[in-house]
């Protein structure tokens, strides 16, 4: 009886860890990298093997990622609110061109964030605002993809909206 105590715990234990990696695959873990910008100081996540970084544009307000198959787009960017605009009135805005009623829509203090149908794609935008005494700036980060594709990817969408920030030393 002394010795199979501890064989029955290293075979139960083998049988746990292939179980947390079939569950891993099973709901598809990505690897995700940092995207930040040196220009408008944010940052946000991405899966990196599920998005590529596309050539940075000029003015390096931002970025774009695309999927393999274009099905997949991720844009994030700073923009200085030339027209200032309130966040109430960039959130009325966002709000059209959806096919119908946008399934999620919140506008709180600094940021809102939108989400729907809009030509037969999910869309998702979260905008963030930032006003202090030189500049106002909005960023925002939009990601749209195929309705059939919403249960692999709703997962990603919350990952990738969360870790979406303004970093310290955004005074510009």
């Amino acid at each position: 009886m002394g010795g199979s105590g501890c064989f029955d715990m290293k075979k139960i234990f083998a049988i746990c860890v292939m179980l947390v990696a079939v569950c891993a695959s099973l709901y598809g873990q990505h690897k995700y990298e940092t995207f930040e910008n040196d220009r408008f100081f944010f940052s946000v996540e991405y899966p990196s093997d599920l998005l590529k970084l596309q050539p940075l544009p000029e003015n390096d307000d931002g970025g774009t990622f695309l999927s393999n198959d274009n099905e997949i787009e991720m844009r994030v960017w700073g923009q200085y609110n030339a027209m200032t605009e309130t966040l109430g009135a960039r959130y009325n805005a966002t709000l059209k061109g959806f096919t119908a009623k946008p399934s999620y829509m919140v506008l709180g203090k600094s940021s809102f964030v939108v989400s729907g149908i809009k030509n037969d794609k999910i869309v998702y935008i979260k905008t963030l605002y930032r006003k202090d005494k030189d500049a106002d700036v909005f960023y925002t980060l939009t990601i749209q993809y195929p309705q059939t594709r919403r249960k692999e990817l709703d997962s990603v969408v919350t990952r990738v909206a969360n870790s979406f920030k303004i970093l310290p030393g955004a005074d510009i």
